[in-house]
């Protein structure tokens, strides 16, 4: 609400709890109020930004694109498979825009990683590993991998460029294995590369941590709840005159950006592509193909044998 607001853009607000109405009442008097979703479907709104408990984000998804309003869907995109496939489905028969919330896509820091991996400065990008912790936020119903990972993955695919051809997956639960607290996944890509993503909600710290491993150095990002910080890191291995391996290091170096509010970056794109009617990155497509990927390292994660993404 608040950045939807600082954009021009909130026009009114749907919660079924009564105390959460009066609390935006107080900040936004102005704002149109519902209890009901019916009923704010029934206004004449645009768009409509889905912050809702992850389970209703395909019924709520499904229920805006049948009453002609494009949306803006928090992560995780769906809960399944079949869901994200309902919406992609629907996206393509409405002719409306999906917009799905990867925050790290329009996060400044990864544009400017983006960049400087496509202006060749790392070389060849071979891994990529991401690891993010938190305290709190625990899910009584849900496992911390579809709650939190779902932005690292999409991060994953952006980078790479294409889907995994295989999987193996981990899960730990501090009360039970049934709703995992711990999640690791191992992705291989075509021509030997690969990629680690680890999330937790016991962690003591709020931290994520991104290394970018390219041919001619190391990405690294560091980002708390105070703090983002980019450096690269000039290092590798390579063969002499006989073919033996050995490693190198150089210097390191800050990498210098634009900082910028995420979630503002994240609305901002999504109002932009309804203004200007272009396909954001971050569309049904594109949720798709997260949710696939995260579908593919749970199943993983229950199975005594690595998955091949392609069966």
């Amino acid at each position: 609400m608040r950045v939807a607001d600082k954009l021009g853009a909130l026009a009114a607000v749907c919660d079924p709890s009564p105390d959460a109405l009066a609390d935006a009442a107080k900040m936004y008097p102005r704002l149109n109020r519902f209890e009901d979703v019916e009923d704010l479907l029934r206004d004449p709104l645009d768009a409509i930004l889905i912050a809702a408990p992850e389970e209703s984000h395909a019924q709520l998804a499904l229920q805006c694109l049948a009453a002609g309003k494009h949306i803006l869907v928090e992560d995780p995109f769906t809960l399944s498979v079949a869901d994200a496939e309902a919406v992609a489905a629907a996206a393509v028969a409405t002719g409306l825009h999906v917009f799905v919330g990867h925050t790290l896509i329009y996060h400044s820091a990864i544009r400017k990683l983006r960049a400087t991996i496509a202006s060749g400065t790392l070389g060849r990008i071979w891994h990529l590993r991401s690891r993010r912790g938190c305290l709190g936020n625990l899910q009584q119903h849900k496992s911390v991998w579809w709650s939190l990972a779902s932005r690292d993955v999409s991060l994953m695919l952006a980078l790479m460029g294409e889907d995994p051809s295989n999987v193996v997956g981990a899960h730990s639960g501090w009360l039970t294995a049934r709703r995992p607290d711990i999640a690791y996944a191992d992705f291989q890509f075509p021509y030997g590369r690969s990629a680690h993503v680890e999330v937790t909600w016991l962690d003591p710290n709020d931290i994520w941590h991104l290394d970018v491993f390219g041919t001619q150095g190391v990405v690294r990002l560091v980002e708390t709840s105070e703090s983002c910080r980019m450096e690269l890191i000039r290092c590798g291995a390579r063969s002499d005159e006989r073919g033996v391996l050995d490693s190198w290091r150089g210097g390191t170096m800050e990498i210098p950006y634009e900082r910028s509010e995420p979630l503002h970056d994240e609305v901002l794109a999504f109002l932009t592509s309804l203004r200007f009617g272009i396909a954001a990155e971050t569309d049904a497509n594109e949720g798709l193909a997260v949710v696939r990927t995260l579908a593919l390292a749970d199943r993983a994660a229950h199975l005594p044998y690595a998955l091949e993404a392609r069966a």
